[in-house]
């Protein structure tokens, strides 16, 4: 049962607004004075509180500002029978939800009550799940439906030990998710070990992996533990999984099936007990159909496939993120600043991010550098787009064997569908007219490109 104070100095209407709350069954307090209100909101857990600007000699707009200081979360509607426009900005200013002048539908008032107290209960519930997602997946931020079913499946694997496999662009955060696994799981007491496969050359991968027995080759003076001995009983993450040689995947899959590898230059095996999470921004299947990935070894690091959602498709989270950043960089670099200007957060939101979440941070850091005033402006925020010669070296793939001509363009199509899906936000049938497609076809696209 919703609690409701009624704040008024006149006796007839604090009949009026109790009969008509308590037959809808609002339970109600009534005040005349400050004090009284006071005394009410101190004593009780309110969901809204009607309040009257005028209270005899008393201004409600002093009891307003003291609700919106000491009991944020209670909503207050200003009632009044002085309809003056500067002071229902005042109202506004100070925190009321709703102004609403005398005399009014008692009908249409209920029904402002009742959307008032369903909506602050809806705002509390968010911020209870982002406080609680914020305890439990530290440093992942987002509260889009993609980013929930993220959380829900972290959530129902992290206590497993099956192994994981976190597919996505660069840039999205691939390796946060994989220490919100570890961070939740029954191994969290011990080490989460990471190697970069895509930023160490393939002998240098070997040795770190597996560690090596002194005299193994030239230069090995001492034996040296391998990074799979450091994460024993803990996680081990294995980034840009993708890139790692077939002959390393060979000595990989073995420890994954049987826990146990032998360094390099060693004779006896060494057990260990790891839970693998592996992540890569190609698409591993079709490396695995074209050969350059072992199948086997997908099998075993995929118990679990982790799609990781890119910025463009989670555009809810973009001033959630920013707000992040924002932060973050203006401790880090002394200036208080406080926010985003309108014409900024358009503008963070008109644009499609291909480095993801990553250059979202980059593009913040930069404009808390430039910004001069107490809110980011658009000026500010400098956004680098692709030039034509990195179009090029995309081109250049195709010279370098990299990927077919049929690969690249159907890159450039899922791209230009995706980009027109998100201005459109999402409509089929306008999408398909600005493309030239009859729906038919862009049916065709979205279930060929897994477009959700």
């Amino acid at each position: 049962m919703s609690k409701i104070l009624i704040v008024d100095d006149d006796p007839s209407i604090l009949d009026v607004l109790e009969i008509a709350l308590e037959n809808q069954g609002y339970k109600t307090f009534t005040a005349k004075t400050i004090k009284q209100a006071k005394e009410i909101l101190f004593s009780n857990i309110l969901d809204l509180v009607i309040l009257d600007i005028k209270l005899g000699n008393e201004n409600g707009l002093d009891l307003l500002k003291f609700i919106s200081k000491e009991y944020p979360l209670v909503p207050v509607l200003m009632i009044t029978a002085f309809a003056d426009p500067k002071t229902a900005v005042q109202a506004m200013k100070f925190g009321a939800r709703d102004y609403i002048p005398k005399p009014f539908d008692i009908e249409e008032f209920l029904l402002v009550v009742k959307k008032t107290i369903e909506k602050s209960r809806l705002e509390e519930e968010n911020l209870w799940l982002k406080d609680q997602l914020q305890k439990k997946y530290g440093k992942i931020i987002g509260n889009s439906p993609k980013m929930l079913e993220i959380f829900n499946l972290i959530n129902k694997i992290a206590p497993t030990n099956i192994n994981v496999l976190i597919t996505g662009e660069s840039g999205t955060g691939k390796e946060l998710i994989a220490r919100a696994i570890h961070e939740n799981s029954p191994r969290k007491d011990y080490s989460f070990v990471a190697i970069n496969c895509g930023g160490v050359p393939d002998e240098l991968v070997e040795s770190e992996l597996f560690g090596y027995r002194k005299g193994a080759f030239t230069g090995a003076i001492q034996s040296k533990k391998g990074l799979l001995q450091k994460a024993d009983k803990g996680t081990f993450f294995l980034d840009e999984v993708g890139e790692i040689s077939q002959n390393i995947q060979i000595k990989l899959l073995r420890c994954i099936q049987e826990g146990t590898f032998i360094p390099l230059g060693g004779l006896d095996e060494i057990k260990v007990d790891v839970r693998f999470i592996g992540a890569t921004n190609k698409d591993i299947e079709q490396e695995v159909a074209k050969g350059t990935f072992r199948e086997d070894l997908f099998y075993r690091l995929s118990g679990m496939i982790l799609r990781v959602p890119p910025l463009r498709e989670r555009d809810q989270d973009i001033l959630l993120l920013a707000e992040y950043f924002l932060k973050k960089f203006s401790i880090e670099q002394n200036k208080p600043i406080k926010g985003f200007s309108k014409e900024a957060q358009k503008k963070l939101m008109s644009y499609d991010y291909p480095g993801n979440v990553r250059e979202l941070e980059n593009l913040i850091e930069r404009a808390v550098a430039l910004e001069t005033g107490k809110y980011i402006t658009p000026s500010s925020i400098i956004i680098y787009e692709k030039s034509v010669s990195s179009k090029e070296q995309d081109i250049d793939r195709i010279f370098r064997g990299e990927i077919t001509l049929d690969e690249f363009l159907e890159e450039i199509d899922k791209k230009i569908i995706l980009k027109t899906l998100q201005k459109t936000r999402g409509n089929k049938k306008e999408t398909a007219r600005i493309l030239g497609l009859n729906p038919r076809q862009l049916r065709y696209r979205l279930e060929k490109y897994k477009i959700q």
